[in-house]
């Protein structure tokens, strides 16, 4: 058999009606047991009054010792009262006036003896539990006096049992108000835990179907918060520079203004930001806040298979690489040594055999063995770089050296290279000969996609705990497609080349903890930019 399931609603409305019931069920027994001792109390009061009124109206009779006014006086008793009996007795407790007339002229002293009783009261009235008959009775006496003379005794006498019935009867109408009202606090005490459960499970609810999203592979749910305060607008915040303004969960942006102070990852201020008034009001609650952890864990979910998603396909980037290095080397090693006997045996034939046909075929042979040769060497370079040299240099002097390298063949161009230096960019740990490769093959690059006439503009300058170094032409440009595939290993657009270049000024970048950027626009221009740490924060 499948076991039943409870929802959490259901749950707590159960929960509810079970305390109502169990409250109510003592209420009414608490107030039915009081209810009925104070009723026991008022008979017992009303009883005593009785016998105090026919002790009154019995004092004269008993002075003149008129029988028959006793006799009428406790036939009367008996009649409004419905008692078990009513009786007058003399000094002697010898019975002069009875409801029952086989009890007339015997003592008192002759009756039951009584099962419970009493002291008598400074008044002497007592009251005395007896069996009469086999039935319990209550009997309630007192003397009958005129002045200081003591006459007699007036008593009455109820049967227990039908004052219990009297009672029970006065409570009935009681138990049906309290049942009444119990039904109608339940009813309202079973809505309301309906009513609050629905607006507690609701959030929840939407909870429960944003994680089954996620666990389908849904990684952008996230549960909708209607709550949401925009800090600038409850702090009263101006600060626009803020990345937080404008935005919503300022709790999870990094780098914000709060208190007058930068705070960090999110991870590191959500302590601080779960004390802040933004937050509390945010969340509102428990539930609130446990939707917002939510979305926040989504998010952060996100973010760490994306990033891990990009260390994957480096890695296989990385180990194709290395794979095309191994094979690059081995090529380019068994590719030079008959690079080199063909340009030996193109010189000696140049040298030796005259003609000019000849003569421009073997320029032709050399001029290619040697492109073969650089290019070789390129395979060799980026397969097998050599360890880094490093040392504190001025970058201002790599780029100087640099551009006089390329200046010549720049002029040739008609082409103008401008050099905007900071002559207060801090020195930099690196090596200085692969520092000067990289800023040569993006100058190459630059000239290559210049046309006559136009200028290639070199820029350094200091930004914080780190340096940026720029080359922009305002050349063909580099069409979108093909931004994401410029640094990538023998990937070119042109017709000449190994295609290496870029993918080497990134490698030599990054290995000297530096990033590199591009900005392109088709027909407007490419700008490259290298951003590196200065000497204080190379940290290399």
């Amino acid at each position: 058999m499948k076991p039943v399931s409870l929802g959490l609603g259901l749950k707590f409305s159960l929960a509810v009606t079970v305390l109502i019931v169990l409250a109510m069920t003592g209420v009414a027994v608490l107030v039915i047991s009081n209810q009925k001792d104070a009723l026991r109390e008022h008979t017992a009061r009303s009883s005593l009054t009785m016998v105090k009124n026919l002790a009154h109206d019995a004092a004269g009779p008993m002075l003149v010792f008129d029988p028959l006014r006793l006799d009428e006086l406790v036939r009367t008793v008996q009649e409004a009262t419905s008692c078990a009996y009513a009786a007058v007795m003399d000094r002697e407790e010898l019975i002069v006036a009875h409801t029952t007339r086989a009890r007339l002229s015997s003592r008192r002293d002759l009756v039951d003896p009584p099962a419970l009783a009493t002291p008598a009261s400074p008044d002497g009235e007592t009251v005395r539990r007896i069996i009469l008959e086999g039935e319990p009775v209550t009997e309630y006496t007192v003397p009958i006096h005129i002045g200081s003379e003591f006459l007699g005794s007036a008593t009455i006498a109820y049967s227990v049992r039908t004052m219990d019935a009297l009672i029970e009867r006065e409570l009935a109408g009681l138990r049906r108000s309290i049942f009444v009202i119990t039904g109608i606090v339940l009813l309202l005490g079973i809505a309301g835990a309906f009513g609050v459960s629905t607006l507690l499970t609701r959030p929840l609810t939407r909870l429960k179907q944003k994680m089954q999203d996620v666990q389908a592979g849904n990684l952008h749910a996230e549960v909708e918060n209607p709550r949401l305060v925009r800090c600038w607008e409850r702090l009263g915040c101006d600060r626009k520079d803020c990345p937080s303004y404008g935005k919503t969960r300022c709790w999870a942006v990094a780098g914000t203004f709060c208190h007058g102070a930068v705070q960090g990852q999110f991870a590191q201020k959500i302590g601080d930001c779960r004390n802040c008034v933004v937050y509390q009001e945010s969340s509102g609650d428990e539930i609130g806040e446990l939707v917002e952890v939510f979305n926040q864990m989504v998010k952060d979910l996100r973010y760490n298979l994306t990033e891990l998603e990009k260390v994957n396909t480096e890695k296989a980037r990385m180990e194709r690489l290395s794979a095309l290095g191994e094979m690059a080397t081995t090529v380019a090693h068994e590719t030079k040594n008959p690079l080199n006997s063909i340009r030996l045996a193109a010189s000696y034939l140049k040298k030796n055999f005259q003609g000019e046909i000849l003569s421009e075929f073997l320029s032709i042979i050399e001029e290619e063995v040697m492109r073969l040769n650089e290019i070789t060497s390129d395979f060799l370079g980026f397969s097998k770089p050599a360890p880094l040299k490093l040392k504190t240099t001025d970058i201002n002097a790599i780029v100087k050296s640099t551009v006089e390298l390329v200046r010549q063949e720049a002029t040739d161009r008609n082409i103008e290279v401008v050099i905007l230096t900071d002559e207060h960019v801090p020195p930099v740990l690196c090596d200085f000969s692969r520092m000067k490769q990289a800023v040569l093959n993006l100058l190459l690059n630059a000239i290559d996609a210049s046309t006559a006439g136009s200028a290639i503009i070199i820029t350094t300058e200091a930004a914080g705990a780190s340096m940026t170094l720029s080359v922009q032409d305002s050349g063909r440009g580099i069409p979108p497609e093909e931004i994401e595939n410029i640094f990538k290993p023998f990937y070119t657009t042109k017709t000449r080349g190994s295609g290496l270049g870029l993918a080497i000024v990134d490698r030599i970048v990054k290995e000297h903890k530096g990033e590199i950027a591009v900005e392109s626009a088709v027909g407007k221009g490419t700008k490259f930019t290298i951003v590196l740490p200065v000497y204080e924060h190379a940290g290399i």
